[in-house]
């Protein structure tokens, strides 16, 4: 929900530190195996309850997922490049949460349902995608490698939602809980959009 407005505002600082790093014969997909590497460092450190290494992790792997972006653009976007970066993303949006399980075995309930959620909520960001590009429908373009429908959980909801479950870990259950609700609501809102466009 609010991506864009924070991409917006970090956009020049993240083209500044790309530029270091083109200079310096960094790719954007080593940049996007660095941060694969930080999120299952993450992962450890949240089932060894080192919350406070495990959140300093997930900042390391959200930064280089910027970064990844901003040198991609430098350098020259590919599509085997977007392909990396959403597999990354999508495994560490799943490893994350799974940590708290391995960490406490009573956050299962709450963990399998947050999972579902994120399945609903990555498959509408996926297919949606795929109907407009396969209907070459007009849209607005983005500086994604590919369109997608946005929701009220996206990346920044999604690092504060990680974030609180790390501070306060002790109300994971309940912060899954209230996160899956509103991955739902994405879903649904996604559902609509594309039923809409569609149909009209």
């Amino acid at each position: 929900m609010l991506d864009k407005k924070i991409n917006n505002y970090l956009e020049k600082y993240l083209i500044y530190i790309a530029t270091i790093l083109y200079k310096y014969n960094c790719s954007a997909n080593f940049i996007t195996l660095i941060g694969a590497v930080a999120g299952f460092f993450c992962f450890f450190c949240i089932v060894e309850s080192e919350f406070f290494l495990a959140f300093l992790f997930l900042l390391l792997n959200r930064f280089f997922d910027g970064i990844d972006g901003a040198l991609a653009r430098i350098d020259g976007e590919s599509d085997l490049g977007a392909f990396y970066d959403i597999i990354s993303d999508f495994v560490f949006y799943s490893l994350f949460p799974i940590g708290f399980v391995f960490n406490n075995i009573e956050n299962a309930f709450s963990i399998c349902f947050l999972l579902l959620s994120f399945v609903s909520t990555q498959s509408t960001f996926l297919a949606s995608a795929w109907i407009i590009e396969k209907n070459k429908i007009l849209v607005k373009k983005n500086k994604k490698s590919f369109f997608y429908i946005g929701g009220i959980t996206e990346g920044f909801e999604t690092i504060i939602f990680f974030t609180l479950m790390l501070i306060f870990n002790d109300f994971v259950y309940l912060i899954s809980y209230i996160f899956g609700l509103l991955c739902w609501i994405t879903c649904i809102f996604r559902i609509y959009y594309i039923r809409k466009i569609l149909l009209s």
